[in-house]
């Protein structure tokens, strides 16, 4: 049974980059579905069922927060309005993929990892997802503010939880068909690369990244430092566009013709 955490972008469930984004908890909990693109939700939860329909699998399933998380964080709010904020949307994406049949089970971070001596724990966290997949469920977490205000970010949970899981590979479904030698939107001369080594610095040297205006997790060159982390550690990495309508599934089942794979 193949072992696979994904990672599913901010990006592609939320309006990312809104600048109306309300800044009170009040707000944001009445106008919350304006900014949820439940389409997206729906689409990669049918494509989640088929695939695990077909092949079987052991899924831990990790979401982006967009602008419930980083539109918060960067305007210096408190960490428990953050909190609520990045749960809400937990909420209602769990909400929506339990309709589909898909037997998922939040664990929100603030209860299940904390930051001490200069890295993250997520000790209890990996305990409560043990269990839940002995149990045949889907256990799912998301970036989010801690306490002590550290934020960590769902690369981090990726990384942290395949490590620990010894898992067969890493998906991430970000907005992007990969990793490209410069931003296709501004450069025609773009090239995309289908696949990076852990330890290959002339990609690295190769890749001008660009980030988000409201990500305060630092963008695409933090997710590639992450995910060479994590290949170096033997588990394959692929970063691939889950907007496109199919990805998500035929990654699951193991196409590689797409995307850009990160290994060892």
């Amino acid at each position: 049974m193949q072992k696979i955490v994904l990672k599913i972008g901010g990006s592609i469930i939320t309006e990312r980059e809104s600048e109306n984004f309300p800044l009170v908890i009040e707000e944001i909990k009445l106008r919350a579905d304006a900014y949820v693109r439940f389409d997206e939700i729906r689409r990669i939860g049918r494509e989640l069922k088929e695939a695990l329909d077909e092949i079987p699998t052991r899924l831990v399933l990790i979401n982006g927060v967009g602008p419930f998380g980083h539109f918060l964080a960067k305007h210096n709010r408190p960490a428990d309005e953050v909190q609520e904020s990045d749960r809400l949307l937990s909420e209602k994406l769990v909400s929506e993929l339990r309709k589909i049949g898909l037997d998922i089970v939040p664990i929100p971070p603030p209860e299940s990892c904390e930051f001490a001596d200069g890295k993250f724990d997520i000790d209890y966290l990996w305990e409560i997802a043990e269990m839940l997949l002995e149990e045949g469920k889907i256990p799912s977490t998301y970036g989010d503010m801690l306490d002590s205000g550290k934020i960590i970010s769902g690369d981090d949970l990726a990384e942290l939880i395949a490590e620990r899981w010894h898992a067969d590979r890493i998906i991430v479904a970000t907005d992007v068909d990969g990793i490209f030698t410069k931003n296709p939107a501004d450069y025609k001369d773009a090239r995309l690369l289908k696949r990076i080594a852990a330890g290959d610095t002339k990609a690295d040297a190769e890749v001008e990244y660009t980030i988000s205006k409201i990500d305060v997790t630092g963008g695409m060159q933090s997710k590639v430092e992450k995910m060479k982390r994590a290949a170096a550690a033997g588990i394959e990495c692929r970063i691939i566009n889950g907007m496109k309508p199919g990805n998500i599934k035929a990654a699951l089942l193991g196409d590689e013709s797409f995307g850009t794979s990160i290994v060892a």
